[in-house]
């Protein structure tokens, strides 16, 4: 299938997500016997304020960029390279929490709540993403060993590039499915928005790094993204809140290790590793993109199983009967 740029493909996309959200946490909230309003509520200032919080979420990247420099085009953009897709998720939580905040619901239950929906959301709009040309995409694949669609697209010039939306939708869809499994398991309430908050974070990581970036699109640091980064922020934020309410500190440390392993991997696929390419090294060098590639999807399954870990209770000691 060719890369387009469908401009109406992708806000039909965005549109329906909304839709297809809004009317599945209206059905979740009724099923609690919470105010439904709550999610016309939510969906209007989530709407609202997703717009502003993905702008300043983007132009946090060009503090150190263009931004001072005279070119302020950026600024008032709103092409889909200009904007942040983190940011713009934070900004639709605001929405649901301020919601929740006038309908009389607690944040953590309106979160909880949400978390199914909202990845519901997620998947249409990361679809919505196959008509943003090559947004959502990796580089150019010069093996291509999953050539065939949706793994690859291709463009007019016979090049095939890594479907990465399609992973990040599958991602979505997962995530759905594990929040609504883990409904009436645990008694804190907004502990099932941050376990599936905690599994997103988590792939996205791996999954911004086999993304490219055709637009200016990166942090300070050209080798990272600022998604990445964000991504990286916010899941080490979850892990260490888990962390200080189950009194568990082990996570911490192997969570810092994992995204070290993920910062040597992108140097290494980045060729900023010289050194390991001496000689003797030539079959790492030929194959470093695919091994690079395996190690990020392995560091976000460590990622993953730790972060959870975090927010897994202490199981209670047992007493020995006298």
């Amino acid at each position: 299938m060719l890369l387009t740029d469908s401009p109406v493909f992708a806000v039909g996309m965005m549109i329906a997500g909304l839709v297809a959200g809004t009317a599945f946490y209206y059905y979740r909230l009724k099923k609690e016997g919470l105010p439904g309003i709550a999610a016309i509520w939510a969906a209007l200032l989530g709407s609202v304020l997703v717009l502003p919080c993905a702008k300043i979420g983007y132009l946090l990247h060009d503090l150190f960029a263009n931004l001072f420099d005279g070119y302020f085009d950026e600024v008032l953009s709103v092409r889909p390279e200009h904007l942040s897709f983190i940011g713009g998720c934070i900004g639709f939580l605001c929405g649901v929490m301020i919601a929740g905040k006038i309908c009389g619901i607690r944040a953590g239950k309106a979160l909880d709540l949400f978390a199914a929906p909202g990845c519901l959301f997620l998947f249409l709009a990361r679809i919505a993403e196959g008509g943003m040309d090559t947004i959502g995409t990796s580089g150019a694949l010069e093996n291509p060993w999953v050539n065939f669609f949706p793994l690859t697209m291709q463009n007019s010039w016979g090049d095939a590039y890594l479907s990465v939306y399609v992973l990040e939708a599958l991602t979505a869809l997962c995530c759905m499915i594990f929040a609504l499994k883990q409904q009436g398991k645990t008694d804190r309430q907004g502990l099932i928005f941050e376990k599936t908050a905690v599994c997103l974070l988590g792939a996205q990581i791996g999954w911004e790094m086999l993304l490219q970036y055709p637009y200016v699109r990166s942090f300070y640091f050209s080798f990272v993204s600022l998604e990445q980064v964000l991504c990286a922020v916010l899941f080490a934020f979850f892990v260490i809140r888990g962390c200080v309410k189950t009194r568990k500190w082990w996570p911490i440390p192997v969570m810092l290790a994992l995204l070290g392993c993920s910062a040597f991997f992108q140097f290494l696929r980045d060729n900023k590793i010289e050194f390991i390419f001496n000689e003797g090294w030539e079959w790492l060098a030929e194959n470093v993109w695919t091994i690079s590639n395996v190690a990020f999807i392995l560091i976000s399954i460590g990622l993953i199983a730790v972060g959870l870990a975090a927010l897994r209770p202490k199981r209670a000691k047992k007493t020995e009967k006298v």
